[in-house]
C-alpha cells in the first residue's frame, strides 16, 4: 500500500529570503508522498522568482499566485480548499522543522486513527535562530476533545500551533478559519472545531522551532491582544452552544475560563511592565514567553486602560482579592513585588491551575 498523501501548505507574502530557507526545509523532510502547495498571497518582493525556481527543481511543487492580497487567513483557506492530501499540514514561510516532522505525525495518526489533529512541543527562535524558550506541553498522547478544549481555555495556551499540526482532511471536513475574525488566537477555533468529534494528539518531543520576529502579528502586548482572544473565544463558544444545545452548563463554564485568563493574563503584564530595564548587551536566560523577550513598556493611556480591564475581567474572589493588592502596591509605589511574581510566572500558572 503507497503512503498517504500529505499536502504541506506554505502560505506566504513578502518573506522572499525565508521562503526560500523554508522550501529547502520542506525539500528535506524524509517523507516523501508530499504535495507542496505554496500560495503566494500578492507578494511585492522577489517572491515569484523563489517560487519559480523552486518550482523548476522539484516537481512535487505547485505555485499559485494571487493577483491581489486576500487576507492572512483567506490564504490559510485557500490552501485548504486547494490542497489534495489525506493529510495537510502548514509550514509558515519563517519557522523550522526537523526532517521527520512529517513523518512522525503520519505514523502517529496512523496509530491513533480517533485522533483528528496531532502537534509536537516547539521552541521560540529569535531572527539569527537562537533559542528564547520552549513550550514542551506535559499532556497525554492523546486527549478526548473536550477535556483538548477546556483545557486550552483555562491555561491560555494551545498545544496545536499552527505551523506545526498535521490534520485529517476528513477531520477538517468543511471546517475553515474565520476570514472576518481578529487574527490573535484565530487558529484556536478551528482546532476546537476539530476537537468536538476528534481526539487530539500530542507527541512530546520539539519538532519544529517558531521563529518570533519583530514585526510579525504576535510581536504585541498581552493588552493589545485581549480583544482578540475575547472575541475570538465567545464567539466560538457561542457558536459551539448552536451546534450542541446541550452544552449550556459546559460553555457557561468555558466562558468564565476565558475571562479568568485574560484577568491573569493582564495582571502578569503588569509585572513585565514594571521590571527593570535590560541593557542591549543582555540576555535572559530561560525565557518562557515571548513578552519576557520584548523589552516594552506600555504608554501611560495602556497602562491605564490595563487597570480598567482588570476591573472588569474580575470573576471570583480571588480575582478580587488581587486586584485590590495590585491596586495598592501601584499606588503607594510598591512594584517589585508585582515584578517578582511575574519573574516566577511558571510557578504562579501552577498554583493558579493555570495549564
Amino acid at each position: 500500500m503507497s503512503p498517504p498523501l500529505v499536502s504541506l501548505c506554505i502560505p506566504t507574502r513578502n518573506r522572499a529570503p525565508s521562503l526560500a530557507a523554508c522550501i529547502e526545509h520542506v525539500r528535506q523532510q524524509d517523507y516523501q508522498s508530499l504535495e507542496i502547495l505554496i500560495s503566494d498571497n500578492a507578494s511585492e518582493d522577489e517572491t515569484p522568482a523563489v517560487c519559480e525556481a523552486a518550482e523548476r527543481r522539484d516537481p512535487r511543487i505547485r505555485v499559485v499566485r494571487h493577483p491581489r492580497n486576500i487576507g492572512l487567513y483567506g490564504n490559510h483557506n485557500f490552501c485548504l480548499d486547494a490542497s489534495r492530501g489525506e493529510f495537510v499540514c502548514f509550514f509558515h514561510d519563517h519557522d523550522e522543522h526537523a526532517p521527520s516532522a512529517v513523518s512522525e505525525s503520519v505514523a502517529f495518526l496512523q496509530r491513533h486513527p480517533d485522533v483528528g489533529v496531532v502537534c509536537a512541543d516547539w521552541e521560540l527562535i529569535d531572527e539569527a535562530g537562537a533559542v528564547l524558550g520552549t513550550r514542551a506541553f506535559a499532556v497525554p498522547p492523546v486527549t478526548p476533545g473536550l477535556v483538548f478544549i477546556e483545557r486550552t481555555l483555562r491555561s491560555g495556551r494551545c498545544s496545536v500551533g499552527t505551523p506545526g499540526a498535521l490534520a485529517r482532511r476528513a477531520a477538517l471536513g468543511g471546517i475553515r478559519f474565520d476570514e472576518d475574525g481578529p487574527i490573535g488566537f484565530g487558529d484556536f477555533p478551528v482546532w476546537f472545531r476539530v476537537a468536538e468529534t476528534c481526539s487530539i494528539g500530542h507527541i512530546r518531543r520539539r519538532l519544529w522551532r517558531w521563529r518570533q520576529l519583530p514585526h510579525s502579528q504576535s510581536a504585541r502586548t498581552i493588552e493589545s491582544m485581549v480583544r482578540d482572544y475575547e472575541v475570538n473565544l465567545t464567539r466560538y463558544c457561542q457558536a459551539h452552544l448552536s451546534r450542541w444545545p446541550g452544552h449550556e452548563p459546559l460553555v457557561a463554564r468555558w466562558t468564565r475560563l476565558i475571562r479568568r485568563y485574560i484577568f491573569w493574563a493582564l495582571a502578569y503584564e503588569i509585572g513585565l511592565h514594571h521590571r527593570p530595564q535590560r541593557r542591549d548587551d543582555q540576555r535572559v536566560a530561560a525565557v518562557q514567553t515571548i513578552f519576557e523577550f520584548w523589552q516594552y513598556r506600555l504608554s501611560p493611556e495602556a497602562f491605564h486602560h490595563v487597570l480598567d480591564q482588570l476591573a472588569a475581567y474580575r470573576v471570583g474572589a480571588l480575582e478580587h482579592l488581587a486586584y485590590a493588592t495590585m491596586i495598592a502596591f501601584i499606588r503607594l509605589r510598591l512594584t517589585e513585588p508585582l515584578t517578582w511574581v511575574a519573574s516566577h510566572a511558571a510557578a504562579f500558572r501552577g498554583l493558579l491551575r493555570l495549564r
